[in-house]
């Protein structure tokens, strides 16, 4: 399932490679997160967030959202 990133990414005016550069990843990794292939941190959809100005629900569907979450709540609590 592909995310909204690319959409907001592009109206932006944005490379997949200053993006991977904001999140301190690489460009392939990117574009797996783009394609819906990975799933990104909390921290990474954080700074998605900021740069994109765009709120999480537009950028991701619910799933996503909702694994991001349970692994914050799993690391918090090891």
């Amino acid at each position: 399932m592909k995310s909204g990133i690319e959409y907001y990414r592009k109206s932006k005016g944005l490379t997949q490679a200053q993006v991977a550069a904001t999140l301190e990843t690489t460009e392939a990794r990117m574009s797996r997160i783009e394609l819906g292939q990975e799933i990104p941190t909390a921290a990474e959809i954080d700074k998605l967030v900021e740069l994109l100005e765009t709120p999480p629900t537009y950028l991701f569907s619910r799933h996503i959202l909702n694994e991001v979450a349970e692994r914050a709540r799993a690391s918090s609590a090891a």
